[in-house]
């Protein structure tokens, strides 16, 4: 019963949206509604996953990443649900669950690949642990973000400590492979 309000609510969100836009955006607003009235939704909803939750991250290639992973898995015969917005935060993941989902809540997919922000990537896996994590790199482009590049580093460490099965990491970038990071990761790791 609670998902039916959430998804009822995130939809009239997302229409209200797009009716003060002038018919585009709400890609976030959604969201924030679906959060702040059903914090539980988003775990609930992506746990019934049978295949669980792929989360791909670091400051540069998400989108393209995330859309070869889809492609590929697609290609396997699996039901893929994908944030495809661009909103790679909590909010606009759960944004872009509303088309997805039927009125009660149910996601008819296999797996979810997921495109996070390194910084909205910690506050996801604290609700929702994924299966499998692409960790891909540390530039210094996050800066004025982050303020300082082994705090994102440490984004990202989060993310792999709370992956469950599999964590694959960038074997070129120092940070990703050095021991400091690697040391403490529980699930088996690959790396590319």
């Amino acid at each position: 019963m609670r998902s039916r309000l959430t998804v009822a609510l995130g939809r009239t969100a997302r229409l209200a949206a797009r009716v003060r836009g002038g018919g585009s955006g709400g890609t976030a607003f959604p969201g924030l509604v679906m959060e702040r009235t059903d914090p539980g939704f988003l775990e609930r909803t992506l746990s019934r996953l049978p295949r669980g939750v792929i989360v791909v991250s670091g400051t540069n290639g998400k989108t393209t990443t995330t859309k070869m992973v889809v492609q590929l898995l697609r290609e396997q015969g699996l039901k893929v649900f994908t944030n495809r917005t661009g909103s790679n935060f909590v909010r606009g993941v759960l944004a872009s669950l509303l088309p997805e989902v039927d009125a009660a809540g149910n996601l008819d997919a296999d797996i979810a690949v997921l495109e996070l922000d390194e910084a909205h990537a910690v506050h996801f896996v604290a609700r929702v642990r994924p299966r499998a994590c692409l960790l891909l790199n540390v530039m210094r482009d996050q800066l004025d973000r982050f303020g300082e590049i082994d705090n994102t580093a440490k984004l990202l460490h989060n993310v792999a400590i709370n992956t469950t099965k599999c964590v694959v990491l960038n074997r070129d970038d120092p940070r990703l492979s050095s021991p400091d990071f690697v040391n403490d990761i529980k699930s088996p790791l690959r790396s590319f």
